[in-house]
Formats: structure tokens, sequence, C-alpha cells
């Protein structure tokens, strides 16, 4: 079976960083089997919104829903063995609309 690696992006993530809540994006790496690129960005987004830290941290409401995106996928050669899967993500601040220019 297949072996890809997707980076996740996640937006509009209310997230209590710090002792602060605020709006974040971040970045995670998955490593999947999967028989189709297609099922494999179904099966990353599934890992990665199931993650129960991330679950902890989140802070939305059911009427601003964070949003979950497939921002890469690359397929490992046939002969690779598929690593473990890397700890952590990479948070960004989100700025609103209206601080585009900061």
């Amino acid at each position: 079976m297949p072996k890809y690696r997707a980076l996740i992006e996640g937006r509009n993530f209310l997230l209590s960083i710090d002792g602060k809540v605020r709006r974040h994006g971040f970045y995670q790496t998955v490593h999947i089997e999967s028989p189709d690129p297609a099922q494999a960005e179904t099966d990353a987004i599934r890992i990665v919104k199931g993650n129960a830290d991330l679950k902890q941290l989140t802070k939305n409401e059911v009427q601003d829903p964070p949003m979950l995106y497939l921002a890469s996928l690359d397929e490992f050669e046939d002969s690779a063995e598929l690593p473990a899967n890397p700890k952590g993500r990479t948070y960004f601040p989100e700025k609103q609309w209206w601080q585009f220019w900061k």
C-alpha cells in the first residue's frame, strides 16, 4: 500500500496558549499508509481532528468552527519505511481581515 507524508494546515483555532485565548493556525505533518491520495487526505485530517491534546486546547464555539486543510501530499518511494509521525505542531497567530497591513 502506498505511503504518504501529508502536511495539514489548521485555521481559525481559538486556542488557550500561555493563559491567553487567541486565534491561531498551525501546520502538522502526518505520515499515513492509504490506498490512494484521496483516502490519504481523509485519513490524515481524521488523525489531526481526533488528537486529544488539540481538542483540549481548542475553545471554538459550534457556530465558529476551526478548519483543517491539506497543504501538501507527498508519496514516499515504494521501498521506504513509513516513519513515525512527528510530534507536535507549528503554531502561528492568525490576523483578522482588518489587520492585513501589520
